[in-house]
């Protein structure tokens, strides 16, 4: 087995050694910061910093995983990898959002202040290959392959200094593997404990150095089965929560229709009470349901035909009767993803080198949501009184609310569906070396980044057919139903509609008879150049001043384009030729950037009594956009490293921050959300605007009998972009200190304190807090579009505008603690053990100059996501002879939910207890560099926490935090050769 391994090995190099030497020319690829070429001492650019350094430990605090680290947590992304990370919390998009989601993307999101504020790099060099998932424009982390890997460098600071725009929470650095020599190949397959959520992968990596050249290629596969919500207990039901006591809820628009009932009227008998239920008109339909004075709507019986009103075929709305729509949606989304990469280093010169790297991804996935809801109103279809399926005698729907309105579930057009690909690709080439025998060292290189996303979306109907099925009909001669107001006016190749009655076969094939997908396609470029600078200016007391300095240019442009189905009409996009949930635009932008750096690092002080070291870094960017809005920015930063003793590292940072706003910050198409809404009209009575009168100003068209309540927890939202945003702009300061005791060895303890300030956010105006701004201001109030007094669907919401803004302030601060302790040579093995705390100690939300801060550490926040005060991290590694595993722990800290019934009632919070996870690896590697390994994650089948969909948007949970899937296992075998 030895001579094959070694005759594979040649082989290898001679193959991959031939490709490159006709490759080279051609071959786009990223920058290495650090490379292999021998030197006097190991000099290597810690994240943080441009500077050539050997000390490991900087005023810089840096949490890393290493390869063996990521081996054996068993993960199959590097999503799955980061959600470990104790520093993140917040909302971060990964494959388990489902309704909003859907595209196999994971973002990043330090301090949770947000993914677009985390800057992610491969090699140093900034991955500015930006997806387009709901308002968030981030790195998708989950096309980088896992196999091209060596170690994740987390930067928990701010950087604008060093790396420019979006380093605000800090940095993530991936760094991939040098001088690979060999080939590896591993497969993988694991299940859930409930025996479905199976995900499989494999991936392939080649490696050849010589003293000339090193070049790597690798191959990664990886797919995930998709689970859906009605095989787990705490998914299945839509669970809400309502004066403390738990309800299964849901949609209002169900099967057998919620149908708007007219003619109410207050009551006579109690002409001085407003809280006094309304009563039926005497001589109407309304007459025949006197209880339905609350809804003021009806719904089919179940089986009856609904072709006449009355009591055997209607009864009156009530909250039993709402379509549980969970069964039908996803816990975790299929992905299937390939990924392709490429590295090349080549010397031309004793001094000079060439260098290259590309990666490819290619990510399939997609969303299911329950079928279609129907909304006459919204969707702008009128129900003609002239149907002849419509009992009623009056018309329905319109956008205009004035016909009462008519809602359903199209469930004979099947699920809601996307079917996402997605295409990227970054690619570095440039050439670095040295200034002849000086310590300063060049790196000129070129980059590309493109991504491509096409998604197609099933389950819609085309609304001019939808219209005529349900318009006006008639009766030809031969007895058939038509639709059209008379013979003269037959609209042919039409087929009448019951939406009254979807259970017939016939109506059900009429439905699919015109139905239709729509599509949408979303395109990213960037591309730029760096020219780069490192090396010593002179000595001093201390040691040697070194300096770094750069220059740098970008330039992106993103291009969003929509089909001709869903184009939607200005100014509110309400309508287009499908459902009003896909109406939007076209959208495009671009702008460039030139930026210039320096950095300096200063020893100032060494080898004292009380001082054996004493460093400063200083450094300033200066960077100018294309677009007059954004402008121009200079951020500088000050560290400073303090060594009392050799055992022992002070360190302090001072950083200015700024985000430039996102090409999708800039021109998001218009596109609507349902945003969970907490309405301050719900049950709007005269003492209630007497007491509070700015309730007036929001409450426009609302019913004040006390009855009056949103049909559902979700409203429809309009997001728009705003080609007129600022900059965010914020400092960061951290304070912290190192201490290797020279008496334990293998022992390492850091605790480091940081603070955040971020003003000007870009954010979408969240409509909560929109409309508790205009009740309490007056401000925002032009957003609200309610339905009028005159309506019959008084004072429902029509569309909340949410256009994207510069407004407010966040300020978070806390602390981290790090143990790390090594155990070398031991009757028992060799141990490495970590412990990584992270604790929010506040995390305020001021949203407009001059409103109260609004604290949400401790809290699950329905707008910024989770932030428990508490989560660790810890492992236990283990290896002897051939064996090795690690045991490791993780923890989310309690937390509690705010008005967790929606504002309703004076309900106290909701408490969510604290979450657990323990994972353990157990893997053996036989002579023959085989390995086997085997995993469990979750091995206490820990079950997320309920948040109930007053709150959250997806599985009663929070699914950017919380494990979905339960216990599950899984055994992968590795070959090295």
């Amino acid at each position: 087995m030895k001579s094959t391994s070694n005759s594979l090995r040649y082989a290898v190099h001679c193959v991959l050694l031939a490709s490159a030497a006709t490759a080279l020319p051609a071959l786009p690829a990223l920058a290495q910061e650090t490379d292999s070429a021998a030197r006097p001492i190991e000099e290597v650019v810690i994240t943080g910093s441009r500077i050539r350094r050997v000390d490991e430990e900087t005023a810089s605090p840096v949490f890393v995983m290493d390869q063996n680290t990521i081996a054996n947590t068993g993960v199959q992304t590097m999503g799955d990898l980061m959600m470990r990370v104790p520093a993140i919390s917040g909302a971060a998009t990964n494959p388990q959002v489902n309704n909003g989601g859907g595209t196999g993307e994971s973002n990043v999101e330090l301090r949770g202040l947000g993914a677009q504020r985390t800057l992610v790099l491969l090699n140093g060099r900034r991955i500015n290959v930006l997806g387009a998932n709901g308002t968030t424009s981030a790195v998708d982390i989950n096309m980088i392959p896992i196999n091209m890997i060596e170690r994740v460098e987390v930067l928990k600071e701010g950087a604008g200094a060093v790396y420019g725009s979006d380093a605000i929470a800090g940095v993530v650095n991936f760094i991939t593997k040098k001088n690979f020599d060999g080939a590896e190949v591993n497969v993988e397959y694991g299940r859930t404990g409930e025996n479905d959520g199976e995900h499989e992968s494999a991936s392939l990596t080649l490696g050849s150095t010589t003293d000339k050249m090193s070049v790597m290629f690798g191959v990664n596969y990886n797919k995930q089965k998709a689970v859906s919500a009605a095989d787990r207990q705490f998914s299945a039901n839509a669970l809400y929560l309502y004066g403390g006591g738990v309800s299964v809820g849901g949609s209002s628009r169900t099967p057998n229709g919620r149908i708007g009932l007219l003619d109410w009227m207050d009551d006579p008998a109690h002409p001085d009470d407003p809280d006094a239920p309304q009563i039926p008109v005497p001589g109407t339909l309304a007459e025949l349901f006197p209880g339905c004075s609350g809804t003021q709507s009806l719904t089919r019986n179940d089986g009856a035909a609904g072709n006449a009103v009355n009591p055997a075929n209607y009864h009156c709305f009530a909250g039993a009767d709402a379509f549980n729509y969970q069964p039908y949606n996803l816990l975790i989304t299929p992905t299937e993803r390939t990924s392709f990469f490429t590295m090349l280093n080549y010397k031309i010169t004793e001094n000079t080198e060439a260098y290259g790297e590309v990666v490819y991804n290619r990510t399939r996935s997609g969303f299911q949501l329950a079928a279609l809801p129907f909304d006459a109103n919204a969707d702008d279809i009128v129900i003609s009184a002239n149907n002849a399926y419509n009992p009623f005698g009056y018309a329905f729907g319109g956008v205009d609310g004035l016909n009462p309105n008519f809602l359903t579930r199209l469930q004979a057009l099947g699920n809601r569906r996307s079917d996402v690909d997605t295409d990227s690709i970054i690619g570095n080439v440039g050439v670095r070396g040295k200034f002849g025998q000086s310590s300063w060292e060049w790196d000129l290189g070129a980059q590309l980044g493109r991504m491509n996303q096409d998604q197609n979306i099933t389950g819609y109907l085309l609304k001019p057919q939808l219209q005529n099925a349900v318009g006006p009909t008639f009766v030809d001669t031969d007895g058939t139903l038509r639709c059209g107001s008379d013979a003269a006016n037959l609209i042919a190749g039409c087929t009448p509609i019951n939406l009254f009655n979807l259970s017939d076969p016939a109506q059900i094939q009429a439905l699919r008879d015109i139905s239709t997908n729509y599509r949408s396609d979303y395109n990213y470029d960037s591309s730029g150049f760096a020219l780069n600078t490192n090396g010593e200016l002179f000595d001093i007391s201390g040691g040697t001043v070194l300096m770094a300095v750069g220059a740098e240019y970008r330039t992106q442009r993103g291009v969003f384009e929509t089909d001709v189905l869903t184009r939607g009409e200005a100014p509110l996009y309400l309508s287009c030729l499908l459902a009003q949930e896909t109406c939007t635009g076209n959208s495009s932008a671009e702008y460039n950037v030139r930026e210039i750096y320096t950095e300096f690092f200063v020893p100032l002080l060494k080898d004292l009594p009380g001082v054996q070291a004493l460093n400063v870094t200083v450094g300033v960017r200066y960077s100018d956009y294309s677009i007059d809005t954004i402008g121009d920015d200079t951020n500088a930063q000050f560290k400073v490293e303090y060594r009392p003793i050799s055992d022992l590292l002070v360190r302090g940072s001072y950083a200015q921050v700024f985000r430039a706003p996102t090409i999708l910050d800039l021109s998001k198409a218009p596109s609507q959300d349902s945003p969970t809404f907490n309405d301050p009209c719900t049950q709007l009575t005269p003492a209630a605007l007497a007491a509070n009168p700015g309730l007036a100003r929001a409450c426009v068209g609302v019913p004040t009998n006390g009855n009056f309540k949103q049909p559902n927890s979700q409203i429809t939202g309009l997001i728009l972009g705003n080609p007129n945003l600022k900059p965010e702009t914020g400092d960061v300061t951290t304070f912290g200190v190192v201490y290797d005791p020279n008496f334990v060895e293998g022992l390492s303890v850091s605790l480091d304190y940081w603070k955040y300030k971020i003003e000007d956010l870009i954010t979408p105006l969240d409509p909560n807090f929109a409309v508790e701004q205009c009740v309490d201001t007056g401000t925002y109030c032009d957003l609200l579009y309610r339905y009028p007094s005159s309506s019959p669907n008084a004072g429902e919401f029509q569309v909340f505008q949410e256009p994207i803004v510069n407004l407010g302030v966040l300020e978070t601060d806390g602390f981290d603690l790090g143990v790390k302790y090594s155990l070398r040579d031991t009757s028992a093995g060799s141990f490495n053990i970590t412990l990584d705390l992270t604790r929010i100690n506040s995390y305020e939300n001021t949203p407009s100059p001059g409103a109260a801060p609004v604290e949400i550490a401790g809290t699950f926040d329905r707008q910024f996501g989770n932030y428990a005060k508490w989560r660790g991290l810890m492992g236990v590694g283990w290896a002897m002879g051939g064996f090795d595993g690690l045991l490791s722990f993780r923890y989310i800290h309690s937390l509690k939910i705010i008005g967790p019934d929606g504002g309703l009632s004076d309900e106290p919070p909701l408490e969510i207890g604290s979450t657990t996870y323990i994972d353990a690896t157990l893997g053996y590697t036989f002579p023959t560099d085989t390995k086997v390994q085997v995993g469990g994650i979750n091995l206490t089948d820990k079950q997320p926490p309920l948040l109930y969909q007053n709150n959250v948007t997806n599985a009663n949970t929070d699914v950017s935090t919380y494990d979905l899937l339960g216990r599950r296992w899984y055994v992968s075998v590795t070959q090295k050769f």
